[in-house]
């Protein structure tokens, strides 16, 4: 960092000091309405998000006719994706996880979705 001129930080965290804060985060996206809970994990809901009026989850538009074809669609709730297990958990592919579920012998913590 230095031989790039970048100064070091002063303090340095760690995300597992902040597990509970990020729980209560979380627990709020959800009673928002913009979350929902799938097999012990959470995924942010863009499709509901996106309401076009208050809220517009793409501001940078995809770059052809096709892709924003697919992400009207999959923001309208058409096309829910099968295959990988995250997927078939997924209302569309544009949501994201927000707090996913541990697998045997992972880090965990406890929380109201597992």
């Amino acid at each position: 960092m230095k031989n790039l001129n970048v100064e070091l930080p002063d303090v340095v965290t760690r995300v597992s000091e902040f597990v509970p804060e990020i729980i209560k985060f979380i627990e709020k996206i959800v009673a928002n309405g913009y979350a929902y809970e799938a097999n012990g994990s959470v995924y942010f809901n863009v499709a509901k998000y996106n309401d076009g009026t208050k809220h517009k989850y793409a501001k940078l538009e995809p770059t052809s006719a096709t892709d924003t074809e697919k992400l009207e669609k999959l923001l309208e709730g058409e096309g829910v994706l099968t295959g990988d297990l995250e997927a078939q958990e997924k209302l569309n592919k544009f949501d994201f996880a927000l707090w996913k579920k541990s697998k045997e012998g992972e880090p965990s913590w406890d929380s109201p979705w597992g």
